[in-house]
């Protein structure tokens, strides 16, 4: 009693106006504060991928679409997301207002990898970034705002907050007076809550159960549970029935106090009322346990888990958001409840992946991390957990966590590789001394790694500062030798474009530097330089270096190789490569003369390749160089390769060895082996007529001889042009010719067996399936054979020859012909469907289930059985579909097969399926298919199947139904889909309306709505001359807006003879005011208004506020004459007019004609007066004269 009489003082606010409560639905999305992690991206009236923005930038779109895509599936997106957005923004240097929104909402738990402190740091610089771009932001922002704040229980002023708001010339509504209550709450402030909900009353707001929930919330904080047990009453006597939210949040407070005993009395109250509460409320009870220190009660409540579709997401969230606050155990028990996915073999899948990466990326001490990774490996959750730990530690930097789970690794004897230290090298770079970099070398060695080449070369060089010789001293401390720091720091400045730097290095450091990695740096820094001098210089330490290859002992290193280097080659490869740029020609008599000067030999190859490279630009100088260089003076004997002019017989294709043949066989030349390769390409092209023709040319022949690659050639080209006694003769004399060794491949095999079988001697048929010996050393069998064992399978299975068709399949199963799958599979279904026996077709593939996990001619067999309505039938199927791809995607086969036979009711009744899975790419495929297989009926069942279904986005079903519409030419039904997305509330793309426009302006019908710019010009190419000259012109006024070209824009409005849009007009204000050039802006809003029309709201706002904060009262007064009571309340008119008097120093003066009118009011006007009394404003000026405060 002491409790409903405690928390009764709050029936005085609420009884006053009963009549405005608001009835949640069971999960309203401004939901409880407790229960938050919602698809805030999801709640916005379109879907991000349809939404028209004004940006251009089609990145930011991009962007937000895969925020919306990751929100959808996960619940969760990562931060680098969400930063990525915002450098697009500010690439963009604008967002449209429901861009923003979006932005700001994922800023709370949606990123449940992050600390709290470290999401409110990003949504502050998101909204400072906002504001600076001067985005136009309304009283939906800062509630967003206000609810990230929530969640990441992030302590602000309510006070402070309402004042900047009013400020801003922004109204609260009821959302903002409830996020502001919850927020006193969460410091257990019952008092500043109070005097919110007594603010609320005299306002006449609704109240609705999160305002309940928030006094809950505040009661347990300042623990009172009595009075918060108490609120139920409270809420009762009001007319609002608690619902599971309500419950949850008072369960929430009885956790953290750790009494489990209640929790469990009010869950059992709560089923016995039939409330129930969904797994992600036991988790938020989970996680209130676990963060108050009563980790013991956590299985408790796990125990009631129901665990049904989306636990498994919102159980990872809630994980993260434990471990971030230290709570790995009760996260590991979290993580233990999750269901295991298994494989096809029946093994369970690796679980706990995101939970190390998660302790790893908090930091957590590394005495826990080693004990829950070995944990998970015992308990066989994820067998390399010690493993991924370490991944994570060295991706991130981490190099206190890193080195103690490397040394965990090595006592388990784990090979520590090189490359798991480079993450570390990298995270080192920003240490000008290199001391960070060095350590991770020096700590390679207590692993028993030396630093390779390519650690060197890769990671170490490019992120230490310092002279060469600086650079090699330093190594040399991390035991790396003298000439493996010279050969990466040669590549290295060759790679910046030092060439005078390495030449000076490699002259002083003798080492072997490998042509192949060096090659490609030297020719660029030589054009980027032009420094002949230093490329000889280098090349010829190259050409010296080379000798000492031999003697390099580097075991470590797998890029050093052991075989000797031809020294003429070696200059020839640099040489060659200088080749590749359009340049050469200015260089290459200057190189080759500098060749010859340093005695320098290249190959005749070398040579032939420069001249060719060369053409007709080939100089006498150059071919005298050339001849020198490979003379052989200079050099011992050069490498004479010489150059491959012909295409050798075995490449040659049919026509090129015809002629070859006719031309040789005219000059009485042996020509019997290039007749053998055309006796096997006309096989190839299974060419009968030319084969036979060349066989008799061949046994004319006196000791022509038959080979078996022969005899298996020509009997299966018999086989395949259906000649079985030809085929057969060639099978015996292969037979008796090969003996015990006779052996066939697969193909040859199958196709004669079927050629038996098509003769109707089926038993022949499987007897050569099962007795001729196989060729054990088949390739791959190819797409081919496979088509091949397809087109005989489903012949016999059109003919509805059951009994021959699974004997056949049979064998090929049984002697490994053939890979089931389910195009294979398919015949056996089809072969009773032809037959008309439903109930063989069914048992059928059942079978195929069980045996093979596979479902073949599914659709075909669900369209069959739909049709003649045997719905038992049906629901086996579709149970035997689920054992393979899962209930959600055979679910969702059954709704494409229940639109295509025309059943849209029973469609829409599995999409209604409570906790059914969205599958948006099954959709958007199942519409494509449609649309270009011509089927108009399934796509217009499907859009009706999925009418009003907030989850599914129908964008892509009418794209796909307005092709379609456009290929039938049916301009009627293309336009009705317009009209029909208004009724619908739905937003049309922008490729939805360009398509549809192209297609209106080539039929010669009138284009009714406003298309991008893109859209125009397609409009443009099918319009006649006026047409083309009208949307020209608006084409360009939007261009010009967009350039920023205002003088052109304007003179354009002023000119034209036609009139513009109010959206394209509103674009011009908006512009004009971001360049200050206000008085242009004020004056067509005039004009605008003038004409009975209001600019776009956001604009309209926009123009108000930058009125308001110069203090340009004169022009506001003018604005307010033309607008309606109802008009100025949208645009917080009064609230404007306020700052404006306050920013101009008039603010007492205007406070005093608030008073006077106040005083004049009758009882008639006192509502009117008090409806349009500027409250945010006139607090505002109190602040700054707060001897004003009496009146």
């Amino acid at each position: 009693m002491a409790s409903i009489l405690r928390s009764s003082k709050f029936v005085r606010y609420i009884a006053g106006f009963a009549r405005n409560i608001v009835v949640n639905t069971p999960r309203e999305f401004d939901g409880n504060f407790v229960n938050s992690a919602q698809c805030f991206c999801g709640s916005s009236p379109r879907n991000l991928a349809t939404q028209t923005s004004v940006l251009t930038d089609q990145n930011l779109e991009t962007s937000l679409k895969r925020i919306d895509q990751d929100v959808r599936k996960s619940g969760r997106i990562s931060r680098r997301d969400i930063e990525d957005v915002l450098e697009e923004i500010r690439i963009a240097r604008s967002a449209t207002s429901s861009q923003s929104l979006l932005v700001i909402r994922c800023c709370g738990n949606l990123v449940p990898e992050e600390l709290p402190e470290t999401r409110t740091k990003l949504v502050q610089e998101i909204w400072n970034t906002l504001n600076k771009l001067n985005v136009p932001m309304d009283i939906s922002h800062y509630n967003a705002l206000l609810r990230v704040y929530l969640e990441n229980e992030h302590k602000f002023s309510p006070t402070e907050f309402l004042s900047e708001v009013e400020s801003k010339g922004i109204e609260p509504n009821r959302v903002t007076y409830q996020r502001l209550i919850a927020r006193y709450c969460q410091d257990g402030d019952i008092e500043g809550a109070t005097k919110i909900l007594e603010y609320m009353r005299e306002k006449e707001m609704s109240v609705n159960e999160n305002v309940f929930n928030a006094l809950i919330v505040g009661h347990s904080n300042a623990g009172d549970m009595e009075s918060a047990q108490g609120i139920l009453n409270v809420m009762t006597q009001a007319g609002l029935e608690p619902s599971a939210d309500t419950y949850t949040t008072l369960l929430c407070g009885y956790a953290a106090r750790g009494d489990i005993d209640k929790i469990m009395n009010i869950t059992d109250e709560c089923e016995a009322k039939e409330i129930f509460l969904l797994d992600k409320d036991y988790l938020d009870i989970v996680y209130s346990l676990a963060t108050h220190g009563h980790t013991q009660h956590v299985p408790a409540v796990l125990n009631k888990v129901k665990k049904a579709v989306g636990y498994p997401q919102d159980a990872i969230n809630v994980i993260l958001r434990l471990i971030n606050k230290g709570q790995e155990d009760a996260a590991f028990m979290v993580l233990k409840s999750l269901p295991r996915i298994t494989r096809e073999d029946g093994t369970n899948l690796p679980s706990g992946m995101f939970f190390i990466k998660q302790m790893v990326k908090a930091n957590r001490p590394i005495e826990k991390i080693i004990q829950l990774c070995e944990q998970l490996e015992k308990e066989e959750l994820y067998e390399r957990a010690l493993l991924l730990a370490v991944e994570n530690s060295l991706q991130v930097g981490n190099d206190k966590l890193a080195y103690p789970l490397l040394e965990k690794l090595k006592e388990k004897g784990l090979e520590i590789r090189q490359h798991y230290f480079w993450p570390l090298i990298v995270s080192k770079a920003n240490d000008p001394a290199g001391k960070g970099i060095i350590q991770v070398l020096q700590k390679m060695q207590d692993f028993n790694l030396t630093p390779s080449g390519e650690t060197v070369r890769e990671y170490v060089i490019p992120n230490l500062k310092g002279k060469s010789s600086e650079l090699i001293a330093k190594l040399r401390e991390a035991n790396v030798s003298v000439g493996s720091s010279a050969c990466s720091l040669v590549i290295h400045l060759l790679q910046k474009n030092e060439i005078d730097e390495a030449a000076a290095l490699a002259n002083s450091v003798r080492a072997y530097y490998q042509p192949e990695l060096v090659k490609r740096a030297f020719t660029n820094a030589f054009y980027k330089t032009n420094d002949i001098k230093s490329y000889m210089s280098l090349l010829r330490t190259f050409y010296e270096a080379a000798d000492r290859k031999n003697v390099i002992q580097s075991q470590d290193d797998e890029e050093v190789v052991s075989s000797t280097i031809d020294k003429t080659a070696l200059i020839g490869t640099f040489i060659l490569d200088l080749t590749t740029n359009r340049r050469f020609l200015e260089v290459a008599e200057p190189i080759l003369e500098a060749l010859v000067n340093e005695g320098l030999s290249i190959s005749n190859t070398t040579a032939e390749k420069i001249e060719e490279k060369l053409g007709e630009k080939m100089t006498e100088n150059i071919s005298k160089l050339l001849g020198k260089l490979t003379s052989g003076e200079l050099t011992p004997t050069p490498i004479n390769k010489k150059k491959l002019s012909y295409v050798p017989s075995h490449q040659m294709n049919i026509a090129q060895l015809e002629r070859l043949v006719q031309n040789l066989s005219s000059k009485g030349q042996d020509v019997k082996g290039l007749k053998r390769q055309l006796l096997t390409l006309y096989y190839r092209a299974k060419d009968l007529n030319k084969t036979e023709q060349i066989l008799e040319e061949l046994k004319q022949s006196s000791d022509f001889v038959f080979t078996n690659g022969m005899y298996a050639q020509l009997l299966d080209l018999y086989a395949y042009h259906d000649n079985l006694e030809k085929a057969m003769e060639y099978y015996e004399l292969l037979k008796k010719d090969d003996g015990d060794k006779f052996t066939l491949d697969d193909g040859k095999i199958v196709r004669l067996a079927c050629l038996f079988i098509k003769k109707g001697r089926i038993d022949e048929g499987i007897k050569i399936l099962e007795t001729t010996p196989r060729d054990e050393k088949n390739e791959e069998r190819n797409f081919t054979y496979s088509a091949l064992v397809w087109r005989f399978l489903n012949s016999l299975a059109e003919e509805g020859k059951v009994e021959e068709l699974n004997k056949v399949f049979d064998a090929l199963t049984k002697h490994d012909f053939i890979q089931v799958n389910n195009v294979l599979l398919g015949p056996l279904i089809k072969v009773h469907l032809t037959r008309g026996d439903l109930d063989q077709a069914l048992e059928k593939f059942e079978w195929c289930v069980k045996q093979y996990k596979s479902t073949p001619w599914k659709n075909e067999l669900a369209c069959r059985l739909i049709q003649v309505e045997d719905a038992e039938k049906l629901q086996k199927l579709t149970d035997l579909s689920t054992l393979v791809h899962g209930e959600v995607n055979s679910l969702y086969d059954l709704v494409f097969a229940f639109v295509e036979c025309g059943r849209i009711r029973q469609a829409r009744k599995i999409l209604e399926t409570p906790g059914l899975h969205n599958r948006p790419q099954r959709i958007n495929s199942a519409c494509e298919r449609y649309q270009q297989e011509g089927l108009v009926k399934p796509l217009e069942g499907l859009k009706d199947a999925t009418k009003d279904m907030d989850h599914i986005d129908r964008s892509d079903i009418y794209y796909q139904l307005l092709l379609s519409y456009i290929k039938q030419d049916d301009t009627d039904k293309a336009f009705g889909l317009w009209m029909q997305m208004q009724e619908e509330d739905l937003l049309p793309s922008d490729q939805f309306l360009s398509t549809l426009a192209a297609h209106l302006n080539e039929k010669g019908r009138e284009v009714p709505f406003v298309v991008s710019e893109e859209s125009f010009q397609i409009i443009q190419t099918s319009q006649t001359s006026t047409q083309q000259h009208q949307q020209s012109s608006q084409s360009i006024f939007r261009q010009c807006i967009k350039n920023g070209n205002l003088e052109e824009a304007l003179k354009m409005k002023r000119t034209s003879k036609e009139k513009f849009s109010v959206v394209d007009l509103s674009a011009l204000i908006e512009t004009l005011v971001q360049k200050n050039q206000v008085q242009e802006a004020y004056n067509i809003t005039m004009e605008i208004l003038d004409r009975g029309n209001l600019p776009v709201n956001k604009v309209f706002r926009f123009l108000l506020n930058k009125l308001a904060t110069s203090g340009d009262i004169a022009m506001l007064e003018k604005i307010g004459s033309k607008l309606n009571p109802e008009v100025k309340k949208i645009v917080s008119f009064d609230n404007r007019m306020c700052h404006a008097n306050l920013v101009s120093g008039k603010g007492k003066e205007y406070l005093e004609k608030l008073q006077e009118d106040i005083d004049k009011a009758t009882e008639e006007t006192l509502p009117h007066i008090s409806e349009r009394f500027p409250r945010g404003g006139a607090y505002g000026i109190l602040e700054k004269h707060p001897e004003l405060m009496d009146k």
